[in-house]
Parts: structure tokens; C-alpha cells; sequence
């Protein structure tokens, strides 16, 4: 390798670093503000990070989302995903099974297919899509497509942590089916962990 290849090697490699050495952390914990309501009753809260300001941009995960149709249901039943990725629906059951949304702008209709064939569906834009299947009135699920691939599900106790945010300012919010949102705004600096608790509650909002 000739000496300027090896430099313009070496320089890619320590910008790589550097970027990574970059990224941030937002971590904290989602407390319900609602009497009466538990974290157990509430089903999955997804927190998630979007622009505060110009729009982000991101690489997509190379990786591979399925959602099974097997014993006539969905398999898993919710799904969290980042606008753009594409979500892959192999039938396992010996039954045919046609997969639909009505949630535009992500709607969509996968048509009738048997078992051993899949069907793939990219989901372009943030929000809830509800997915059925046109056959089989028991079956639903849903995915929830973020608006960046910065997110997380809340665990038993409310905790997040969204990992390798690069620096800037973000707001930060939650979903989740049956509760209101709450949202902060949270500025992310390189290599260090951002502490944002979050208060679900009614009245909660933009």
C-alpha cells in the first residue's frame, strides 16, 4: 500500500473513531402521573428522540424485522421500528392469512398467501400502523414507527436508555396506547449521558 493510500486509510479510520467517540447517551425513567394506572396496565411506552430543529438524519439498522403469522395470530404483537425500515411477514400457519392496515399514510394490503411464503411492507413515514389480517378477525398487532432510529421500549419500571446519539438538541417524548404523551427537550453532548425522567399524566403534551 502506498504511503498517501495508508494516510487517507489512517484519517477515515480516526474520523470513524471520532465520530463514535461522539455519540451521547439519553437515559431515564417513565413515571406514570395517572391514579389508579400502573406501569403493568399501560402495555408497551415507547420513548423516542426527533429533531428539535432541522431534520436528523440517519443510517438505517442493517437488520432483519419479521412479524410471524403462526397460530393465527402475530407474532411478536408489537413492533418498534424507525421510519424508512422495511418489516418483513412470513405465514407459518398452514392457513392462508392477507395482512392489511388501514393507518395511513403507511396502509397497505399484502394480499391473500399460503404457508412458507412471506410478504414485506416499508413503512416510510412516523406514527401507529394496526395491522390485521382480513381472515381472521382475532389477529391484530401493531408497530410503531418512530421518526429516528434513536428510541427504546421503557422496562418494568419505567427505565430507557437511548444509545449513540450524536450531539445536539432533541425532544424527547413517549407513546403509548392508552396514555397521553410527555415530551422534554434534551441537548446531547459527545461521550456523556444525558438524565431526562419523564411524567405521563393527563394534560400531558407537546
Amino acid at each position: 500500500m502506498s504511503t498517501s493510500r495508508a494516510c487517507a486509510l489512517g484519517l477515515a479510520l480516526a474520523l470513524c473513531a471520532a465520530t463514535a467517540a461522539a455519540a451521547g447517551e439519553v437515559r431515564g425513567r417513565v413515571a406514570l402521573g395517572v391514579q389508579g394506572v400502573s406501569l403493568e396496565d399501560t402495555g408497551p411506552i415507547v420513548v423516542y428522540l426527533e429533531s428539535a430543529g432541522p431534520a436528523l438524519h440517519f443510517d438505517l439498522p442493517k437488520r432483519q424485522l419479521e412479524i410471524h403469522q403462526k397460530d393465527a395470530s402475530f407474532a411478536p404483537s408489537f413492533l418498534v421500528i424507525a421510519a424508512g425500515e422495511t418489516v418483513v411477514m412470513p405465514n407459518d400457519d398452514v392457513i392462508f392469512h392477507n395482512v392489511f392496515s388501514y393507518s395511513t399514510p403507511n396502509d397497505f394490503d399484502l394480499g391473500l398467501y399460503p404457508r412458507g411464503e412471506s410478504r414485506a411492507k416499508t413503512f416510510q413515514y412516523p406514527g401507529v400502523v394496526r395491522i390485521y389480517c382480513s381472515i381472521h378477525e382475532s389477529m391484530n398487532a401493531t408497530i410503531f414507527v418512530a421518526p429516528s432510529i434513536w428510541h427504546a421500549v421503557a422496562g418494568a419500571h419505567g427505565e430507557f436508555a437511548i444509545r449513540d446519539v450524536p450531539p445536539g438538541k432533541y425532544r424527547l417524548r413517549t407513546w403509548n396506547r392508552r396514555l397521553p404523551p410527555a415530551s422534554q427537550t434534551v441537548d446531547v453532548d459527545g461521550n456523556k449521558a444525558v438524565t431526562a425522567d419523564l411524567v405521563v399524566a393527563a394534560g400531558s403534551g407537546p
